[in-house]
């Protein structure tokens, strides 16, 4: 790029619109077809939930943004869920091309300005290593998915070209003079060794190592960081030893090796999704058969689009109308994406005769959201999108639900099933815990202003009569802050000012309070089989992807994860309600739970988890009534 900018060569000069127009016939054609491909398989295979999400992230996809869309989403690329996610993969390719897509302009005004290039390039290296090495561990979501955070991986290939482009002959020298040394601590004779031959053969084997390095002994935790340097540099000196070099000659140059380098990038686009549809239709890793047989779709497929989709729209006449075709599609595949989203997954694919009902539902609960922004505009300055919500028009809501989304997924059946004479008003935020002047860490700064807002709303508006307050308490656990009383470090202190606090405002406004002892939470792992185990699809799914045994929905209550937060949880919200009498608890564990085992089923084999934690439509449905014979016990 360099050399065409600067004219050197025989290189014609440097074309914005036909660097970006080869990089469009370079890596549209394999995206486009993989797409469609999941698109159509998707729409037999997943179920709504899982359809939606993945039409979300093909939008993300489609417009070379999936590592922002994950960086939103505040997603570990390691986690138990991220093998649900087909499209995960995509988050390298989106930080490639933001790189092509800023990198180049960022040369050719240096190349303007007559500065140094290699500088320039060294120094934004430096720079993105370094701020990366500082956010691997205060926020490592950032470290993994943020472009900047990233480029220095890629500009180690840009210096690499370079030196080699400019500075050839300089390490020839070096070489030469660096031989003498070597050969005589490593060879027993080094009379008549190539300097330059063997310089190489070491760094390609230095290299290998390296990498080595990076694919057996390293492990997740603090990644990428430092541990980056590995395959990173061994991917440099490996390219920087060049063709001639041992290993590289023998061992990457053999014809297996240049057929798999040549289908490298459909391969990199095909292989995720086969494994990951695999895990969701399964609901745990495939079997060990089927991850083979997944390996060896994606290599066929790969070279399907090696030798029958890329050349007809990578090479040939027509090179501009090709990429402007190719755009046209992505923009088409884009807004297909955006569509199954929106459309919550195409609910019409199931065979459920429950889902119209819901579904009608979901559409009229759609004003609920505006009709808060009426009331609270600052919901928006805030950028909590369709969070708060009111059944009903100002002053008609009688009963308020605050939380977390522990919180929000009871509104669908306390909305349904909610009399005349009632409305729900709720304002539910992720991981926030609903005490006054409380907040999670480290969420940021405007989840607790959020709260606040929501609170402010209940106590000053009298036709709100009662306040259900739920809460996941292991997100909480051990790590909130008293924005009120920052001197205080003491978790089970803080815990206790909050509930006293939210207590005492709540009871001089005249509500009565109700304190959510939360649903069984099951592990992510445990969801996903019993998911598989008892889940329709929209299409028959072959017997060895799936089992059918309904022991995996349920767990010894005693045994239940985040059993410590959950019992400290009801403890100090138990203790601290004595002396009032307007203070109620609603135990979603009797209604989960018999005979000390609780179960994500209820009595028909139902699933009501929509995750691990989280409880779906049906069970939201499900527990209303439950939950409703409670308050309304009281009147």
């Amino acid at each position: 790029m360099n050399e065409r900018m600067s004219g050197a060569g025989k290189s014609k000069p440097f074309s914005f619109i036909d660097f970006y127009s080869r990089r469009v016939r370079r890596i549209f054609p394999s995206l486009i077809f993989c797409l469609l491909t999941f698109l159509v398989l998707g729409w037999f295979v997943l179920l709504p939930e899982e359809y939606s999400l993945f039409g979300k992230h093909t939008m993300g996809a489609a417009g070379y943004v999936s590592n922002l869309l994950l960086w939103s989403e505040a997603g570990d690329y390691f986690q138990v869920s991220s093998q649900t996610k087909p499209l995960l993969h995509l988050w390298s390719l989106g930080i490639e091309e933001q790189f092509y897509l800023v990198w180049p302009l960022v040369l050719f005004i240096a190349y303007k300005l007559n500065f140094n290039i290699f500088t320039l390039a060294l120094v934004g290296a430096l720079a993105s290593f370094g701020f990366e090495l500082h956010s691997v561990r205060s926020n490592p979501t950032a470290a993994f998915y943020s472009p900047f955070l990233r480029f220095w991986e890629l500009m180690a290939g840009s210096l690499l070209a370079w030196l080699k482009l400019y500075k050839g002959e300089m390490f020839a020298g070096l070489a030469v003079r660096v031989t003498p040394y070597l050969s005589k601590a490593l060879l027993r004779d080094s009379s008549g060794v190539n300097s330059v031959r063997f310089c190489c053969n070491i760094l390609s084997a230095l290299g290998l190592i390296s990498i080595l390095i990076g694919i057996f002994f390293l492990n997740s935790k603090h990644f990428p960081g430092s541990k980056a340097l590995y395959p990173v540099l061994g991917a440099v000196m490996m390219i920087a030893a060049g063709k001639d070099a041992f290993l590289n000659r023998y061992l990457l140059s053999n014809r297996v090796m240049v057929w798999f380098g040549l289908i490298s990038y459909p391969l990199y686009i095909w292989h995720w999704p086969f494994l990951s549809f695999a895990w969701i239709v399964g609901g745990e890793m495939p079997q060990l058969s089927v991850r083979i047989g997944c390996i060896v779709l994606a290599v066929i497929m790969s070279a399907v689009t090696y030798y029958f989709v890329e050349p007809k729209l990578r090479w040939g006449r027509f090179g501009g109308l090709k990429a402007a075709g190719l755009l046209s599609a992505m923009v088409v595949i884009g807004v297909t994406g955006y569509s199954i989203e929106r459309h919550n997954g195409y609910t019409v694919r199931m065979n459920d005769p429950e889902q119209a009902s819901i579904d009608a539902m979901n559409a009229r609960m759609l004003d609920d959201y505006q009709r808060c922004l009426k009331e609270i505009p600052d919901q928006v300055k805030l950028a909590i999108p369709d969070a708060c919500k009111l059944q009903r028009a100002s002053g008609k809501n009688t009963i308020a639900v605050i939380g977390d989304s522990h919180a929000g997924h009871l509104h669908t059946g306390l909305w349904a099933l909610a009399r005349e004479n009632e409305g729900i008003a709720i304002f539910p935020i992720s991981t926030q815990i609903p005490l006054m002047g409380l907040q999670t860490m480290p969420l940021p700064t405007v989840s607790w202003p959020y709260m606040a807002e929501g609170f402010d709303y209940i106590v000053s508006h009298s036709n709100i009569k009662k306040v259900v307050i739920a809460h996941r308490p292991g997100v909480s656990w051990q790590n909130v802050k008293d924005t009120l009383n920052m001197g205080n470090s003491n978790f089970d202190s803080i815990l206790r000012d909050g509930f006293h606090r939210t207590y005492d405002a709540l009871t001089k406004a005249g509500k009565e309070i109700y304190v959510v002892w939360d649903n069984p939470v099951f592990d992510g792992h445990q969801w996903l089989k019993c998911q598989a185990s008892v889940v329709s699809r929209p299409y028959a799914i072959p017997a060895f992807l799936t089992s059918k045994n309904t022991e995996l929905c349920s767990i010894k209550q005693e045994n239940l994860p985040e059993r410590a937060a959950v019992d400290n949880w009801r403890k100090v919200s138990y203790e601290t309600a004595s002396g009032y009498k307007n203070i109620h608890f609603i135990d979603l564990e009797e209604f989960f739970c018999s005979k000390g085992v609780c179960s994500m089923l209820d009595q028909k084999g139902n699933l009501l988890y929509r995750d691990g934690s989280h409880l779906n439509q049906k069970g939201s449905m499900s527990v209303a009534p439950f939950i409703y014979s409670k308050l309304r016990g009281t009147d």
